[in-house]
């Protein structure tokens, strides 16, 4: 067994508890499993391989054959970043969409459409930890993607939920899971908009929310504006918690590398208005993620916030 097979079969042991549920995993995260630069997702029957330096890239067929080895493989994609520019070969296959499950719900995936597939794996623990929360309530999932968050609160019992994204493709995506789910829904669960803008106008209209859900990219373009969480972040915490109602919660992170928890305390604590909070939870990526937080590819400050 050559070294790249045995540090390979021991990253892919690690994750055997989290089979029992979810078929949707990070396999490899780089350094956290000895190997440097290479990172692995497995959706279903799917592989996504992302290689961050190139010296893996003479290694690949390798890597493919362990993998095809270890499971059964119906696509394969590896994606190569140098700065700006990513490059992708499909090495297995040639339907980059397939079905995954977590928890017992079903997501939609395509592994073939940019760097993000259409499910976060870092957030797999999150999602299920806020869920309960949101039985019977009114909640806002900003920034929502796929939706994976509001369809967590609706499985949960959710009275209301607004999933808010600036990309209408994206949320025909979480309108799929929804479906997927068996999950009905209305158009307005579903709204077109930049989340600073929708929340200042529901902060004018004293429109307020049970539960928040704020994961905003680290730089993201609308129209003629542009979102930075680095410059952004504190006047969304800031708007967040005034359109929360009384014992609400709030859930914001970020993976940008130079924002920490301690920096995340601190937004929160300057837009609290005289709000007072009971509890803070500090959360980051799921289990999988190895050596998360050590370096900038796997990386991500949470906070889970419950207000009196």
């Amino acid at each position: 067994m050559s070294s790249l097979q045995a540090s390979l079969t021991q990253a892919i042991r690690r994750r055997d508890k989290l089979s029992r549920m979810t078929n949707a995993m990070r396999l490899v995260n780089g350094v956290g499993d000895h190997l440097d630069g290479l990172l692995i997702d497995r959706y279903n029957q799917h592989l996504h391989v992302q290689v961050l330096k190139g010296s893996w890239l003479s290694q690949i067929n390798e890597i493919c054959d362990i993998l095809a080895k270890a499971f059964p493989v119906d696509f394969l994609i590896v994606k190569t970043r140098q700065g700006l520019d990513l490059k992708e070969q499909i090495l297995i296959g040639s339907d980059p969409k397939t079905v995954v499950e977590e928890n017992n719900l079903k997501f939609e995936v395509n592994l073939n459409d940019g760097l993000n597939c259409g499910l976060f794996l870092d957030m797999r623990h999150n999602r299920q930890m806020i869920g309960p929360s949101c039985k019977d309530k009114k909640v806002f999932n900003g920034f929502s993607y796929t939706c994976s968050f509001g369809l967590y609160a609706r499985e949960s019992g959710a009275r209301e939920v607004v999933n808010i994204d600036i990309s209408r493709k994206i949320l025909q995506r979480g309108q799929i899971n929804y479906q997927l789910n068996g999950q009905a829904f209305t158009d307005g669960e579903f709204i077109v908009a930049d989340s600073m803008s929708y929340l200042t106008r529901a902060f004018k209209k004293g429109n307020e929310f049970d539960v928040i859900i704020l994961d905003p990219p680290s730089f993201a373009r609308y129209g003629s504006k542009v979102f930075q969480v680095k410059r952004d972040l504190p006047k969304l915490m800031a708007l967040a918690v005034s359109v929360l109602n009384p014992k609400g919660r709030l859930l914001v992170s970020t993976n940008y590398s130079e924002i920490s928890h301690a920096h995340l305390e601190r937004m929160l604590a300057a837009g609290l208005n005289g709000r007072r909070v009971e509890h803070i939870q500090r959360v980051g990526q799921d289990e999988d993620f190895t050596g998360s937080n050590t370096f900038k590819e796997s990386y991500l400050a949470g906070l889970w916030v419950k207000f009196l």
